[in-house]
């Protein structure tokens, strides 16, 4: 999905909220509002949202807040693909990077929104940075049988 690009994707307004692609859209618009830096969304395929799924999302926006916040990149990047086992989100940016051991115990966006709440669920984050080198956070969760 590609945000604003209605005439694309006619149904979007339908599924606002309660689609993958409906909440991508929704985290893109409160992360651009709250921090000015744009978010570009691309979206394959697209379920409704379960509660593992709701988790991935939620990990997803912490880690997406963190890269308007901190990563000083000129936007940030959310993609999601849909298959028929699993919902995988990444989310990158190309800013300064980070040392994941280098961050404070007390700071515990990444640990426990993000990581913590994938491995809650029985998810998985893996988070792809370096000093320099952008961040690409990596979120996958099993879909439920339905």
């Amino acid at each position: 999905c590609i945000r604003d690009s209605n005439w694309l994707d006619p149904d979007r307004a339908s599924r606002s909220g309660g689609s993958v692609r409906g909440r991508l859209d929704q985290i893109a618009s409160e992360v651009e509002e709250l921090h000015g830096v744009p978010v570009e969304v691309v979206c394959v395929g697209d379920v409704m949202v379960d509660d593992a799924i709701d988790a991935l999302l939620a990990a997803g926006r912490e880690a997406t807040m963190n890269a308007a916040r901190h990563s000083g990149a000129p936007r940030v990047d959310l993609y999601a693909e849909i298959q028929p086992d699993r919902v995988d989100l990444f989310v990158r940016d190309t800013g300064k990077g980070f040392e994941p051991d280098a961050v404070g115990s007390d700071r515990r966006g990444l640990r426990e929104s993000v990581t913590g709440r994938m491995h809650r669920v029985g998810g998985q984050a893996v988070v792809h940075t370096g000093i320099g080198q952008g961040t690409e956070v990596e979120l996958t969760i099993e879909r439920q049988e339905s």
